[in-house]
């Protein structure tokens, strides 16, 4: 059991999480029968061809301007208008006031709460005090890290998307090696994937497929799993990033990930809950991932990947994020 005292350590309101939960509960209520209906309805704005898209891209398809404007409800005056509530809102509060945010970054918000104004600012006054709390977090991973050690490979972003749209990312954990790289420089990498990523639009609006592959781990890796590391990655990931999780599978699960699973699931909604996938074999993923966009190591059809260059760019790019966000890629 978690003592009610490493909670208290947690350097965020209560009366702030309280907030958060009831402007988040009514989109979390969703039972597993709502949630496929919702994925049903979602495929029909797929786009009809079979064509497997690239994750580097310098437009909006058809398809994903009609997800846009029917999913996230957006359109080119809702936005221009929510832009300016939204800054009312950060001007107007003590944490936020006199930043002046990028209007990329702002999006980013808006569409991930899908134009609800004031879950979006309490999303990105979240992340503020995040910054504020743990600052060394959004630093990145010294360029050399990507020269010399192994451990950045952990991290397998595909160079294709899934026919929605969706970015891919594989954990290899086995590849992680705590003694070259940091804890802390993990999360750092981690972190600053997340918010790189985010500066793409099809990324914004088509959302994250992730993958987490435990073949190989040691009890080394839990070093990873402490109830303030797991707590961290969580309260990151849904109260501070606007990343849309549409799916989390779990392969090559170890005996020791259970536990921690327990305890993780306790703080997620229905709704994440019912998109985490536990798999017994690799050939399960296909039921979920077109073969084409699988490396061959899992049975897929993907030869060579050139993205450790896209991250070792984007590290070298997120040197330059602060407070007020970046501009998108395109």
């Amino acid at each position: 059991m978690i003592s009610s005292r490493y909670f208290n350590r947690i350097n965020y309101s209560i009366e702030q999480e309280v907030i958060i939960s009831k402007l988040t509960s009514r989109q979390n209520i969703f039972s597993v029968s709502r949630f496929k209906n919702m994925s049903s309805s979602s495929s029909k704005l797929i786009q009809e061809s079979n064509e497997i898209l690239s994750f580097k891209m310098k437009h909006l398809p058809d398809f994903v301007m009609k997800k846009l404007e029917e999913e996230l409800k957006e359109t080119p005056e809702k936005k221009q208008k929510s832009l300016l509530e939204l800054k009312k809102l950060l001007d107007d509060e003590l944490l936020t006031s006199r930043i002046d945010f990028h209007e990329d970054f702002l999006t980013q918000y808006l569409r991930h709460s899908k134009y609800d104004i004031q879950r979006a600012f309490y999303l990105l006054r979240s992340m503020l005090l995040l910054r504020k709390k743990y600052s060394a977090l959004f630093d990145g991973i010294p360029d050399e890290f990507f020269l010399t050690k192994d451990s950045p490979k952990c991290i397998l972003l595909l160079p294709k998307r899934c026919p929605e749209g969706c970015t891919v990312v594989i954990f290899q954990y086995a590849k992680y090696n705590p003694n070259e790289l940091s804890v802390e420089d993990f999360k750092k990498m981690v972190m600053m994937l997340d918010i790189q990523m985010l500066r793409d639009p099809m990324t914004q609006i088509n959302g994250f497929k992730f993958v987490h592959d435990f073949q190989g781990t040691t009890l080394q890796h839990l070093k990873l799993c402490t109830p303030s590391n797991m707590y961290l990655f969580y309260h990151a990931g849904i109260h501070c990033i606007p990343g849309r999780y549409k799916e989390i599978h779990i392969i090559n699960e170890p005996y020791w990930f259970k536990p921690f699973w327990i305890f993780l699931k306790s703080f997620l909604s229905e709704k994440i809950r019912n998109r985490v996938y536990f798999h017994s074999s690799t050939d399960k993923l296909f039921d979920y991932f077109p073969r084409a966009i699988l490396p061959t190591e899992y049975g897929g059809e993907l030869r060579g990947n050139d993205m450790e260059d896209w991250l070792r760019k984007a590290n070298a790019d997120h040197k330059h994020h602060g407070v007020t966000g970046q501009p998108n890629f395109f």
